[in-house]
């Protein structure tokens, strides 16, 4: 008979804290993504560059906006990209034309 080997996750009250200590964080940071930008004052142009390049955001720390290229910052966690026809992006964005900053 195979052993079976099954990990459980036994929280403490440490790890639990941590986890809750780690909110405030992600939300602040998704906060901050929503302040650079107000879909509604966007021009149709803008909107519609937006969605030919895929702009969304991005679940990859290592690409996003602040991070490329055509990114130049503005304030901290947002900027403008030179590709998306003006208008603020949160740093934490990206785009199906992303480069790498040099």
């Amino acid at each position: 008979m195979a052993a079976s080997h099954h990990h459980v996750r036994h929280w403490s009250r440490r790890s639990a804290l941590g986890l809750i200590a780690c909110v405030p964080l992600g939300l602040a940071s998704m906060a901050n993504a929503a302040e650079c930008i107000d879909p509604a004052s966007l021009s149709a142009a803008q909107k519609s560059m937006r969605k030919s390049l895929g702009f969304r955001t991005s679940s990859d720390a290592t690409k996003r906006c602040g991070l490329c290229a055509f990114f130049t910052a503005a304030q901290p966690g947002c900027g403008k990209c030179a590709l998306l026809s003006g208008g603020i992006v949160p740093a934490e964005g990206v785009c199906d034309s992303w480069a790498k900053k040099s």
